[in-house]
């Protein structure tokens, strides 16, 4: 019987620490902006695909999520909310996310909507949110910030 608790025991311990490593991970990749593509657009609004880069540096480590909430915005103005669901970031790797956002005109303006359409470098976008992990204790958050990095 106390093998079988030791050994029960030892598998809890086991995935805690995992969990910890991935969850450490994941708040030490690096967070870019790949881009914002236009993919239709009228006279009332625009519709957009953002990519998201997540980075996971490490050699040996891999970075879990359980979900993503956040906002982007558009010149320091919040336009739009977006979300992602599960996933994992094997080491040395990049993984695009792609996010697909619906943007009326009145929300920004139209001035600031034909800067977008001709893809103007005045134009600043960033994402910011949350990412939730799954504890052994429930969910914990770590705030983020997408932005777009200079090469």
């Amino acid at each position: 019987m106390k093998s079988i608790l030791i050994f029960l025991m030892s598998i809890s311990f086991f995935c805690a620490c995992t969990t910890v490593q991935e969850m450490q991970q994941t708040v030490n990749c690096q967070y870019d902006l790949a881009g914002v593509e236009v993919t239709e657009y009228s006279l009332d609004n625009l519709s957009a695909d953002i990519a998201l880069a997540i980075t996971n540096k490490s050699k040996t480590t891999n970075a879990k999520m359980k979900r993503f909430t956040g906002k982007v915005y558009l010149n320091n103005t919040p336009i739009t909310d977006i979300s992602l669901g599960e996933f994992l970031i094997e080491p040395k790797t990049t993984q695009i996310e792609k996010v697909s956002i619906n943007v009326p005109f009145t929300k920004v303006g139209k001035n600031i909507i034909g800067l977008v359409l001709a893809n103007s470098q005045t134009i600043q976008y960033k994402v910011v949110g949350t990412i939730y992990f799954e504890t052994p204790i429930g969910e914990l958050p770590i705030p983020v910030t997408f932005v777009k990095r200079e090469k």
